[in-house]
C-alpha cells in the first residue's frame, strides 16, 4: 500500500462512523474517491445546520409582529431560538428556506420572511371568500453570512390578523437547512 492508501484509511477508521465507508475500504475502491469522501464528510460534520419550527398555539398578530414558532421538529446547530422566533446562520453559506401558512375559514392572513430587518418575500392565505382553510408556501436559496438573522413577521396591513396553531401539525411552519459552507 502506497502512502496515500494508508493515510486514506486511517482518516477512514478514525473519523468516520457511515458503514458506508468501511464497504469503500473492503471493496478497495478508488482511492481518491474514498479519500475525498472522507474528506467531504469531514467537511460537512463540523457544520450540520437543519431546523423546523412550527407554531403550536394561536397567535394574533400586531404591527411587525415577529411569529415565534414554539414547537421545534429538529433543531441541529440549535440556530433556530424559540424564544425570538429567529434563525441565526452560525456560518457563512448557502441555505435553503422554507415557510408555509395555513388561514382559517372566512379568514386572511399574511407574513413576511425577513433577512437582517429587511422583507424579502411574503406569504399570503386568504380565505375571506370560501369556508375552508387556505395555506401557501414557499422555498428560498439565499446566501447568509455568519451571524444574519432571518425570521418571519406580519406583512403590512395584516395587524390583527390571527395565525392559527396547532399542537399537533406544522401548518404554519419556518424550516432551514445549510446546503454548502463557503
Amino acid at each position: 500500500m502506497n502512502l496515500f492508501t494508508v493515510l486514506a484509511v486511517l482518516v477512514a477508521v478514525i473519523c468516520c462512523n457511515s458503514p458506508c465507508f468501511g464497504r469503500d475500504i473492503i471493496k478497495g475502491r478508488n482511492e481518491h474517491l474514498l479519500f475525498s469522501q472522507v474528506g467531504s464528510n469531514l467537511r460537512y460534520r463540523r457544520s450540520v445546520v437543519a431546523f423546523t419550527a412550527w407554531l403550536s398555539k394561536t397567535t394574533t398578530l400586531g404591527t411587525n409582529h415577529a411569529v415565534v414558532y414554539n414547537k421545534l421538529l429538529l433543531n441541529k446547530g440549535n440556530a433556530y431560538n424559540v424564544h425570538t422566533g429567529h434563525f441565526t446562520a452560525p456560518v457563512r453559506g448557502l441555505y435553503l428556506l422554507s415557510a408555509s401558512i395555513m388561514a382559517s375559514p372566512r379568514k386572511h392572513v399574511a407574513l413576511s420572511m425577513v433577512r437582517n430587518g429587511i422583507n424579502f418575500d411574503a406569504l399570503y392565505g386568504d380565505s375571506r371568500n370560501v369556508n375552508k382553510y387556505s395555506s401557501q408556501s414557499r422555498s428560498y436559496t439565499v446566501m447568509l453570512q455568519r451571524g444574519d438573522l432571518v425570521w418571519m413577521r406580519t406583512f403590512p396591513g395584516y395587524e390583527g390578523q390571527v395565525l392559527v396553531g396547532y399542537s399537533h401539525a406544522l401548518y404554519n411552519s419556518f424550516s432551514g437547512v445549510l446546503l454548502n459552507q463557503f
